[in-house]
């Protein structure tokens, strides 16, 4: 049996939020993002060949048909969905976690400074044994998300 190809890289990540343009909006307005695509059930931004997708909760519990096959279901079981969506939910999060990568560390420090400014509340900030910075922000749903510099892997 022949090996497959190697893998280049991660296509497409993402996060499931309560309300798809909230969440949006914050994206936009913290992060300077741009969607490609927006609806009620997702939302699309493009970092470099990366995209980032924002699901709503209870938008992917079924399989999409396209021209081109099907999109099976994903995100929370029902059963954990229905925590999430319901009044006794509040407070609960998936707490889900990205990064998203700039050069180096002046670069993780005018994030920084930008998102203050936006008055984005910042979690934490650590500076890496391999010289990497990281600066660290909730969204709206309380997903933890990371601005982090060279230095953090050994491959970045």
């Amino acid at each position: 049996m022949t090996r497959p190809p190697p893998l280049s890289h991660l296509l497409e990540t993402c996060i499931y939020v309560r309300d798809v343009r909230t969440s949006s909006q914050f994206y936009q307005h913290a992060l300077n993002l741009q969607p490609f695509s927006e609806t009620d059930r997702s939302a699309g931004f493009a970092l470099g060949p990366i995209t980032l997708l924002l699901f709503g909760l209870g938008k992917t519990v079924s399989d999409v048909e396209t021209e081109g096959g099907s999109i099976p279901r994903h995100g929370p079981s029902p059963q954990l969905l229905s925590q999430f969506l319901s009044d006794h939910g509040e407070g609960i999060a998936l707490r889900q976690h990205f990064c998203l990568a700039v050069r180096d560390r002046s670069e993780v420090q005018q994030w920084d400074l930008h998102l203050q400014a936006q008055e984005v509340p910042i979690l934490s900030r650590v500076d890496w044994e391999r010289g990497g910075r990281s600066v660290y922000f909730k969204d709206p749903d309380g997903n933890v998300v990371e601005i982090g510099s060279r230095g953090i892997w050994p491959h970045y």
